[in-house]
């Protein structure tokens, strides 16, 4: 064959080859589509992971999906989850995960009450009533008890809606700095007194992407895509959300623009993507210590086994190497 031929056929192979690399992956998100996811959306709009690699199918979760479970059956290839805990969670129940990016350097989980009522702290909340889920029970709750010397006694259920907080000026309840505040303000005209946990000493993150362990052992170069290519998406999202917004819009239409600007703005003054530890290292970044003393913490109020190997539910591997910067 000449030499051009040889070259071309070459070429040809390697295209072929690239055509059909893409790797498919679903990504199981923390809820509902909405802005807080937007980054990821905005990374499949803009072809970020489709550009080394990546065929990601976004799933949107909802209140009756089970995260941990349906990553342990392989349902899914990655979660998106709210909290460190779960990372741990899968672990201490025998599956081998690990948290690999967070992309909410603060978890904007708050309790908020009414103003006027004479709660000005959460140490004010001590002894008082407070409407709190399940899943919260064994994540935010152990904090909570352990630093504020809240008792279960306080427990009352959540039923994710606004109203039985409306109606009760002494009212607390659980919220995300990102939704319930601007809800409340829309509906009574008034802001809540919103008190945000991860300013208060509660250092889980959140948006936590966890991949199995099996994922990163065969192929890492698929995870490191995704974080990559979240990282861009979250970049661009904060400067621009429409393209990640019509994709959200798709699969769930009720994104109104007002509450779509609240949560983009909220994001930056929290300061929940971005912060001093993102400025060194990149979106996405974790640390150590975070990680230990976050576990420490839950193992102190019985929550995971204190002989668990903390270590074996995250990695810093793919994260902490200034991209997109």
């Amino acid at each position: 064959m000449p030499k051009a031929w040889t070259v071309l056929a070459a070429m040809l192979l390697a295209w072929a080859g690239g055509a059909q690399a893409a790797q498919k992956v679903t990504l199981l998100t923390s809820w509902k589509a909405q802005a807080e996811h937007g980054g990821y959306y905005t990374a499949v709009a803009k072809g970020y992971y489709s550009a080394c690699g990546l065929d990601v199918t976004i799933r949107p979760g909802g209140p009756m999906v089970d995260q941990k479970q349906l990553l342990a059956a392989g349902a899914v290839d990655l979660i998106q989850t709210s909290y460190t805990d779960d990372a741990f969670a899968l672990n201490a129940a025998g599956f081998k995960a690990r948290g690999v990016a967070a992309f909410f350097q603060k978890n904007p989980q708050i309790l908020m009450t009414h103003p006027g009522n004479g709660v000005n702290s959460l140490a004010d909340m001590k002894g008082k009533p407070i409407m709190i889920s399940v899943g919260l029970r064994a994540t935010v709750w152990p904090f909570l008890r352990e630093k504020y010397g809240f008792t279960d006694s306080q427990m009352r259920s959540y039923t994710g809606q606004l109203q039985p907080w409306l109606v009760d000026p002494q009212a607390i309840q659980q919220g995300l700095i990102t939704n319930e505040p601007f809800q409340v303000q829309k509906q009574t005209g008034t802001w809540p007194k919103s008190f945000l946990l991860a300013d208060n000493g509660y250092g889980a993150y959140a948006s936590l992407i966890v991949v199995p362990q099996k994922m990163i052992d065969e192929t890492p170069k698929a995870v490191q895509c995704f974080v990559d290519g979240s990282i861009s998406g979250w970049n661009d999202f904060l400067k621009d959300p429409a393209p990640g917004l019509a994709l959200i819009r798709k699969d769930n239409p009720d994104n109104p623009d007002d509450l779509v600007a609240y949560v983009v703005k909220t994001l930056k003054d929290q300061g929940i993507i971005e912060n001093a530890e993102t400025a060194k290292h990149g979106l996405g970044t974790m640390s150590d210590e975070r990680w230990q003393s976050h576990f420490e913490m839950l193992a102190k109020a019985g929550v995971v086994p204190k002989g668990l190997d903390y270590r074996q539910a995250y990695t810093l591997q793919f994260v902490n190497k200034r991209h997109g910067m």
